[in-house]
């Protein structure tokens, strides 16, 4: 476990912000494979979510255009366009609805313009959630509420064909697929807490990763095989940044008293060695916390900014990027999103 003998590094420097139209709050970023577009959500309020995608260029990024629903009656008022997940070859696919209307998945691209639907209704009726693709893209995962429960299912985009994979009384979330594509991880929620589990996807065998009291969800894949995960045993209410081995076993807790993101998952660099966070308590909502899975160093960002929360790393030519919504410290009511530069920080 990290122990307060750990040097943490400060560093404040310039951020930039990413422009883009109307008034909203910006909430989570989620960087292309490549680094080269950041997609993010700006919530309108009075019902109404639209999906944006800016291209960047290091700590830079143009005006973001925004992605919209397939035109039709069917989606006449406030939309709800919310959880993007990149493909491989570029583009995004996530959630889509009217407020309060069921949700579908669909397919967009940078550059703006109307989406596509990933799923017909003639497949898979229903509420269609939490996307997740491979890394090879051949896979979309993706929960579906048709049986009453939230159930994973997997689509090949290649035949169309659509695999059942989890068959459980309790309701699963956030999938996603490993590096190789062999395993997913996902939490299932039961009763009152929420556990991980791990299934390989060749068996459909299943184990369980964490669980007991309190909840462990939003799992993602680190370096060497561990999983990073948000965890809240330690007390209800409080949020932990916790690490564990491909078998459930070494866990080790990053951080404590984390800003849980509104929907994403601990934000990992590219290579899987660093976790980023913000903190829930105000004294310290100037600032993240990138520290190493491995447990071994941390690094502490202070910003000009309040409220920080909702990071991403992005690696691209051998710098590190962080991205991650705040508040104006003054002038402005509304949450930004920002970019910043923190190669040398990581040294």
């Amino acid at each position: 476990m990290i122990t307060a003998a750990l040097a943490i590094l400060l560093s404040q420097a310039h951020a930039a912000k990413v422009p883009f139209s109307g008034e909203g709050h910006a909430y989570h970023p989620v960087f292309s494979p490549d680094g080269k577009y950041v997609a993010f959500e700006v919530n309108r309020y009075e019902g109404k979510i639209e999906l944006f995608i800016a291209r960047v260029d290091g700590d830079r990024a143009d005006a973001a255009a925004k992605v919209t629903l397939p035109s039709g009656s069917s989606f006449e008022g406030d939309t709800v366009t919310v959880n993007p997940v990149w493909v491989p070859e570029g583009g995004v696919v996530f959630e889509g609805s009217n407020a309060g209307g069921t949700y579908r998945l669909y397919f967009g691209l940078p550059g703006g313009g109307a989406a596509s639907e990933m799923v017909k209704p003639t497949e898979v009726d229903g509420h269609l959630t939490f996307p997740t693709v491979s890394p090879d893209g051949k896979n979309l995962g993706f929960v579906a509420k048709k049986t009453g429960n939230g159930d994973v299912r997997i689509r090949n985009t290649s035949t169309g064909k659509i695999s059942h994979v989890t068959q459980t009384e309790g309701s699963e979330s956030f999938p996603v697929f490993s590096p190789n594509g062999k395993e997913m991880l996902y939490s299932r929620k039961s009763e009152n807490t929420e556990d991980l589990f791990a299934m390989d996807l060749r068996t459909e065998a299943e184990r369980r990763l964490a669980g007991g009291s309190g909840d462990q969800t939003r799992p993602a894949y680190a370096a060497e095989g561990r999983v990073v995960f948000f965890d809240s045993t330690r007390d209800d209410g409080h949020w932990d940044v916790v690490v564990i081995d491909g078998e459930g076993k070494g866990r080790t807790v990053l951080g404590e008293d984390i800003r849980l993101p509104l929907r994403g998952r601990p934000a990992l660099s590219a290579d899987g060695e660093w976790v980023a966070y913000g903190f829930d308590a105000p004294t310290k909502a100037d600032r993240l916390v990138l520290a190493r899975v491995d447990g071994t160093k941390k690094v502490e960002i202070k910003t000009d900014q309040s409220a920080c929360g909702e990071p991403a790393l992005t690696d691209v030519k051998g710098r590190t990027v962080l991205a991650y919504t705040a508040l104006p410290t003054s002038g402005s009511e509304w949450r930004f999103l920002m970019l910043r530069d923190v190669t040398d920080q990581l040294k």
